[in-house]
């Protein structure tokens, strides 16, 4: 399945999930923000689910050329969806409601940056034929994907193993958006790396 359909069930839920999430931080209610943010991550599995089913089917990499640079595409956009939302919740939150953290706006900048970077990166890749879709350029992109995943796992593991999650300082609302992003990107990376390994290895079998 293409991304385009999905798009406006993911915007939906980018925008449900941040109104849902600064009316919780108001009522200083950490359920109501984990089942925002929920919301959220769930519809962007859904999502991945959907586009990187067909390249799991047989004969997937044959009735598509570019079936490689197709399929880290549309993992690449939806990661920019998460660090789109990561950073649009920040921001809504630590702007909109009393909770104050000095560090919002530095970590709500960094992730927009994040965001920006990797649609743009998204936007050359789906141009055409090009030094981005080369088998090199995409073999380094997925070193890049691994390590993404790598840290994030990381990240996230530190958040919920060190009980930040927990924590009644004033960062517990963006420790919630942190949690949630990089448990999401973590297994983004690792669905994408598993599709473009079968894909190339399949090719390779040619």
């Amino acid at each position: 399945m293409t991304l385009r359909p999905l798009l406006p069930a993911i915007l939906l839920a980018l925008v449900m999930s941040i109104v849902v999430a600064v009316l919780a931080v108001g009522r200083d209610s950490g359920l109501t923000l984990a089942l925002a943010v929920a919301l959220f991550v769930l519809q962007i599995i859904f999502a991945a689910a959907r586009v990187n089913a067909p390249f799991w089917q047989a004969g997937a990499e044959k009735a598509e050329d570019d079936a490689a640079a197709t399929c880290i595409w549309r993992n690449a956009v939806l990661a920019a969806f998460v660090y789109t939302w990561s950073a649009a919740a920040l921001l809504a939150i630590y702007s909109l409601s009393a909770l104050t953290w000095r560090h919002w706006w530095q970590y709500g900048a960094a992730l927009a940056i994040f965001a920006v970077a990797i649609f743009l990166y998204a936007g050359h890749l789906s141009a055409g034929r090009g030094p981005l879709r080369t088998p090199q350029a995409l073999g380094i992109l997925m070193g890049l994907t691994a390590f993404q995943g790598l840290a994030m796992s990381v990240a996230f593991g530190y958040l919920v193993l060190w009980g930040k999650l927990l924590s009644p300082r004033v960062d517990w609302a963006a420790n919630y958006i942190f949690a949630a992003g990089s448990f999401t990107l973590a297994l983004l990376s690792i669905v994408s790396i598993l599709t473009y390994r079968k894909l190339t290895s399949a090719r390779a079998l040619e």
